[in-house]
């Protein structure tokens, strides 16, 4: 019996299947087919039956757990194609979204755009007035009805927007975070008026402080609403009709798992990503490493995660479009560098990204019909990647037409015609913008990356981390077996979380019977969304968390909450917020007398699933390359002969020095210059980056 987990990337669909009793597991790659996902994920499917040497009905008849991490949300978002919206709103607050907070021109934007701000604007808007309606109704700050919700005006509108063809419609009235009792007889009224409309409710997608955050989550999740449940729902039956007779479990972004009826919408934004944190994590914590940057590099970005003693953050404030949402989402911060990256020049310099050639038409090198250069035809044309083993054989890569692109639109106007220098300058500006990201993430938030083993994953990670893990300051490098497709490995190995969110702001010292009845309130409702994916008791988890502050103070940190809440954890609350307070922002930094206000409440119902076991094998021979090369050397900067050897044909302790290359189907590992590699009994790579001084080594 499998678990079967599929991840949709910008360029590639990722299968993993996993034997549950034995923990063979096996992968399957296609490309990504944006005009029908559908179809990729089935060609996915059929690679890994293929690789299990079986059908694949008879591959899905067998399969217990049918995991699915989607794109949709964010293809939605990213390109305007989501459903047309509507909002109702507080008579009085319909400016709401437009006016958004002062920091909207900029919010999501690098420091590079944010330099030239008069080049800054608002963000394109998903509803404008003409699709904000305002209804007469009141709740004061404390849940206090102050004026009754108009429930004719409520039907006349429902009406209105049915007659107007929208798709969906997003309620957020003023204070419904502590009384959401308008909103849902709102949406009682619209569901029978007007079925067809979907529905979003703020009370229920982001019951915290913040009207603009609430109203603009209700309007996203409204916004891929119906594209979510239309595709979740043709895939569904698509995979039943295939074979398959287990429900469908979608991955969320807050790396857990909900079932397709439980799945709201918008949470399965970068559900990927969120996935192959999961994975890291997991991964981590079996080989001992409780301190992990986690990095994926796809076909379109480039993914930062911190975990530290095994458990990773999230993110207080989510930016999409330049909107600032609120979402129980992990902590992964992105640019748009990845494989398919396209390198350009501007004003006489060589950039990279963030536009993509993603799946279609792809690099040039695919012979596919793209004609501008990226970055994986920059590691074709160094001789990193082999154009003949590529996906372990089934797709032929074109050298030349990798070298022609670079050579027309980088090496003629920057390098003199001189094609590898244009291709090594590719792959140096990319692997410097990635270790800035790491930077970003680990330095200037306190954290020393020689303190952490940074693991690289992606189908482009491996070829490019020796280098930007060395830029960064890394001492030790991981790389997962399946690293092509960690992300849906990651998937296969969520648990089932529900994440529930309350605000109400409390100075403390307080009466912590009121802040325990907060988390017993939300344990509730997480039991019974457990209970309704089928968790038993004997399996669930329930952890809570605080968003606290200084009184007076603006923005606010989450720190882990106890499971009993009296007067002895009133205090332990307190000082864990001084504590991580003080290293975000050093010794020294509190303002004790302040007060800590604490204000946003959570609690992640945790249905824990059960994990195929790991085997060990046995230490075999010394490596022996299966050939050598011409590839880039940096140091040298010129082409050398360099040992390739074929990955899963590594044994457990063999330790291979670099220069060299190492080949797995989907991806290709290089250890660079004064580098070591060592294969461990689970047959992850093991990168040694520093020297025996302590020096660094392989900087390109």
């Amino acid at each position: 019996m499998y678990t079967i987990a599929v991840d949709i990337g910008g360029t590639f669909t990722d299968v993993v299947a996993i034997d549950n009793r034995t923990g063979h597991t096996v992968m399957g790659k296609s490309l990504t087919t944006p005009s029908d996902l559908q179809q990729g994920v089935l060609n996915g499917l059929q690679n890994a039956a293929e690789n299990l040497n079986i059908g694949m009905p008879d591959l899905l008849g067998r399969t217990e757990r049918m995991v699915h991490a989607t794109t949709q949300s964010s293809n939605a978002v990213f390109a305007f194609t989501g459903a047309r919206t509507a909002v109702l709103t507080t008579r009085g607050f319909g400016d709401t979204l437009t006016i958004m907070r002062a920091s909207g021109r900029v919010a999501g934007l690098s420091v590079f755009e944010r330099h030239h701000y008069r080049a800054t604007s608002k963000p394109r808007l998903l509803v404008d007035e003409r699709d904000i309606f305002e209804i007469a109704e009141r709740v004061d700050a404390h849940g206090e009805i102050v004026t009754p919700l108009d429930e004719a005006e409520v039907a006349r509108v429902a009406c209105l927007l049915a007659e107007r063809g929208y798709e969906a419609v997003a309620i957020a009235y003023l204070f419904s975070h502590q009384n959401p009792v308008h909103e849902r007889r709102t949406a009682e009224i619209i569901r029978r008026v007007a079925p067809r409309l979907y529905v979003s409710v703020s009370a229920e997608i982001a019951p915290v402080m913040g009207e603009y955050e609430r109203s603009a989550t209700a309007v996203f999740n409204a916004y891929v609403g119906p594209v979510i449940d239309n595709y979740l729902t043709q895939l569904e039956r698509t995979l039943a009709d295939a074979g398959l007779k287990q429900k469908l479990l979608i991955v969320q972004a807050n790396g857990g798992l909900a079932t397709v009826s439980q799945t709201v919408p918008i949470y399965t934004i970068e559900s990927g990503p969120a996935a192959g944190v999961v994975g890291a994590a997991h991964l981590a914590t079996r080989l001992g490493h409780g301190n992990v940057i986690a990095t994926d590099v796809g076909g379109t970005t480039f993914k930062v995660a911190v975990i530290e003693g095994g458990n990773w953050s999230y993110n207080t404030q989510t930016v999409l479009n330049q909107y600032q949402l609120r979402l129980p989402m992990i902590d992964v911060a992105s640019i748009g560098a990845g494989g398919g990256s396209i390198a350009w020049v501007d004003g006489g310099r060589l950039r990279i990204g963030p536009k993509s050639a993603s799946a279609d038409p792809g690099p040039a090198c695919y012979g596919l019909g793209g004609v501008d250069p990226t970055v994986t035809d920059a590691d074709v044309a160094l001789g990193y990647i082999d154009p003949d083993s590529f996906l372990g054989g089934r797709m032929k890569l074109h050298r030349d037409k990798a070298v022609e692109a670079i050579r027309i639109k980088i090496a003629e106007p920057l390098f003199g015609g001189d094609v590898m220098a244009a291709a090594a300058g590719i792959r140096k500006v990319v692997d410097s913008q990635m270790a800035d990201l790491i930077r970003k993430c680990t330095l200037e938030r306190g954290y020393d990356p020689r303190d952490f083993v940074m693991m690289a994953y992606g189908g482009a990670g491996p070829v490019h981390a020796a280098s930007y893990a060395a830029e960064a300051g890394a001492t030790k490098l991981l790389v997962p077996y399946f690293a092509t497709v960690h992300s849906a490995y990651g998937a296969a190995l969520s648990d089932i979380r529900f994440s529930l969110q309350f605000s109400e702001p409390i100075v403390l010292p307080n009466d912590p019977a009121r802040v325990e009845a907060i988390f017993a309130a939300m344990e509730a409702k997480g039991a019974d969304a457990l209970s309704r994916a089928d968790v038993p008791e004997s399996s669930r988890r329930y952890d809570r968390w605080v968003e606290a502050r200084y009184r007076r103070q603006v923005h606010q940190l989450r720190i882990p909450a106890p499971s009993r809440v009296d007067d002895a954890a009133i205090e332990q609350l307190t000082k864990a917020f001084e504590r991580e307070y003080e290293r975000l922002f050093g010794p020294g930094s509190g303002l004790a007398d302040a007060g800590v206000e604490l204000i946003n409440y959570g609690v992640d119902a945790v249905g824990v699933v059960d994990k195929a076991p790991w085997k060990e094998e046995a230490t075999g021979g010394p490596a022996v390359p299966k050939s050598t090369r011409q590839a880039y050397c940096a140091q040298q900067q010129s082409m050398v002969s360099t040992p390739v050897y074929a990955g899963p044909a590594l044994s457990p302790g063999t330790e291979i020095d670099g220069p060299a290359i190492i080949e797995h189907p989907g991806t290709t590992i290089v250890v660079l210059s004064g580098q070591s590699a060592t294969i461990d009994a689970f047959r992850h790579t093991h990168i040694i980056i520093g020297d025996d001084k302590g020096g660094r080594s392989g900087r390109q």
